[in-house]
């Protein structure tokens, strides 16, 4: 089935960077909002608080309507259970508000960037691509990379979620919490692993897009010549 892929392979402006290329390249691209993110990171430390204290206040609950039996013992609880449900909102909110702002902007100032090197092309470049397919990998590539933005600042804050859960969890019982994490290593591997697939899919799914989109701007495009020609 290796049919399947042909014509997909990488085009001739397309170029390989190391993990540590792309991560100095994409700071540089956050530089202008340090202090923005700087808020957002501690937003994201908040949340991750907040969302860990639900599920202990609840437990807390539990025991203390287990021991009393009195829905007043308990009302100090609940109240508390609200608040941090609230906060809990409001800063993932916050965070989701200003996140959109900044990726929007990084978004647009890299759009602009290859534009820019798309027009500094000379016309000899077009005659080897398709115009189409440069458009496509300007628009698609560029909103592939704010979502990678939201996925990881996601990530994040559940990684904060995870690490106060297990010191809650240590500070329970240790012998179990290590239990637990024992198939943390397993999880790590085949995330690992995943990785490197989903990078090699997604790019492979960037030149799809392009060579449909470039066919179509083509066809779209030789359409209104073949009618002035008509006429």
């Amino acid at each position: 089935m290796g049919f399947i892929m042909d014509g997909l392979e990488a085009e001739g402006y397309d170029r390989s960077y190391n993990d540590r290329d792309l991560l100095r390249r994409i700071v540089a691209y956050f530089g202008p909002h340090r202090r923005v993110m700087l808020g957002v990171a501690g937003v994201i430390f908040l949340n991750a608080i907040m969302t860990t204290a639900l599920p202990i206040l609840i437990g807390r609950m539990i025991d203390t309507l287990g021991a009393t039996a009195s829905l007043g013992s308990a009302g100090w609880l609940l109240l508390a259970f609200l608040v941090f449900g609230a906060l809990s909102w409001t800063f993932n909110y916050a965070r989701q508000w200003h996140t959109a702002r900044v990726v929007g902007s990084i978004v647009l100032k890299l759009r602009q960037d290859a534009f820019g090197a798309v027009m500094a092309r000379d016309m000899s470049f077009y005659d080897e691509f398709p115009s189409g397919k440069i458009v496509s990998r300007v628009t698609s590539d560029t909103q592939s990379f704010a979502s990678v933005v939201t996925l990881t600042l996601n990530l994040i804050s559940e990684m904060l979620i995870v690490v106060i859960v297990v010191g809650v969890l240590l500070s329970i019982n240790v012998r179990l919490t290590v239990m637990t994490l024992a198939i943390a290593p397993l999880v790590i591997i085949a995330a690992l692993s995943f990785r490197h697939i989903a990078r090699q899919t997604t790019l492979r799914a960037q030149r799809a897009l392009a060579n449909v989109n470039s066919n179509v701007q083509e066809t779209v495009t030789g359409i209104a010549v073949a009618k002035n020609f008509r006429q």
